[in-house]
C-alpha cells in the first residue's frame, strides 16, 4: 500500500536546484567536494561524503527519488523491493534515469542497490516505506533542500562559509534559473568575481545547470 510523502514536489526541485547552485558557486574553494553534488539532464545526484548518496529525476511529468545509507543496506534485499506498488509508467522514468546513478558491482552482477525510495508527480508524492523510514534510510541526505529558503542558506553557509556576495549571487542564480525556461543562463563578468579558487571547477558544475561563465574576452579571468 502506497504511504503519502510529506513533501511539496515543487518545494523540493527548489531545494535541490539551490543546493546545486550554491555548490556549484563555491566548488571552486573545495574541489575536493566536487563528487557531493551534481546535475544531469533533469538528474540531481548528491553524495555526503558519510556513505549515503541519493538520485532525484525530475521528469517533466514525474519524479522518482532513490538513496543507499550503506550503513542501512539489507543483503539480499532487491532494488525493487523498495519500488513496490511503483506505477509502471514512473517505473520506466526510474530504471532508464534514476536508478542509472546508483549502479554497484554484487558479485560481479552490476545492479542497482538503493535502502530508501519514494514517487510521484508533480502534484504529491508516494512511497512503500512511511515517510520517517524512508528519511532514517537514506532521505536524510535531503535535509538542507527541504528547509525553507532561508533556514537552507544559513546551512549552506555554515557548511561553506560563504560571503555576503557569493549569498546574493546563489539567490540571484536559482531566481534566473527558475525564470530562464530552459534558456542559458550567463553570470557577468562582476558576479563571477564572488567565485574564488578553481574557477574552471565551478564553471563545469555551473554548465551542469545551463549557467555560464561570460567569455573569456569579456574578462573573466581579471580578478584572478
Amino acid at each position: 500500500m502506497r504511504k503519502n510523502i510529506p513533501i511539496n514536489p515543487t518545494d523540493l526541485y527548489y531545494g535541490c536546484l539551490f543546493a546545486a547552485v550554491i555548490h556549484a558557486i563555491m566548488v571552486g574553494e573545495y574541489p575536493e567536494l566536487n563528487y557531493e553534488h551534481s546535475w544531469d539532464g533533469f538528474n540531481y545526484s548528491m553524495n555526503n561524503s558519510q556513505g549515503c548518496v541519493g538520485t532525484v529525476t525530475f521528469h517533466p511529468q514525474y519524479i522518482a527519488a532513490v538513496f543507499r545509507d550503506n550503513s542501512k543496506i539489507i543483503p539480499g534485499k532487491s532494488a525493487y523491493d523498495y519500488l513496490y506498488d511503483i506505477p509502471g509508467t514512473i517505473m520506466q522514468v526510474a530504471e532508464s534515469e534514476t536508478l542509472q546513478y546508483v549502479l554497484e558491482d554484487v558479485g560481479g552482477e552490476v545492479k542497482p542497490v538503493i535502502t530508501a525510495a519514494f514517487w510521484g508527480t508533480w502534484e504529491e508524492l508516494t512511497g512503500s516505506q512511511a515517510w520517517d523510514e524512508i528519511w532514517e534510510n537514506g532521505a536524510h541526505i535531503l535535509e538542507n533542500q527541504l528547509l525553507p529558503h532561508r533556514q537552507s542558506l544559513t546551512q549552506w553557509d555554515d557548511y561553506y562559509g560563504m560571503t555576503s556576495g557569493q549569498m546574493k549571487l546563489a539567490e540571484s542564480l536559482l531566481d534566473r534559473k527558475l525564470k530562464s525556461a530552459g534558456k542559458a543562463v550567463f553570470l557577468t563578468t562582476d558576479e563571477v568575481k564572488n567565485i574564488y579558487g578553481d574557477i574552471e571547477e565551478s564553471a563545469i558544475s555551473l554548465q551542469e545547470l545551463g549557467i555560464f561563465l561570460p567569455t573569456a574576452s569579456e574578462g573573466y579571468y581579471e580578478h584572478l
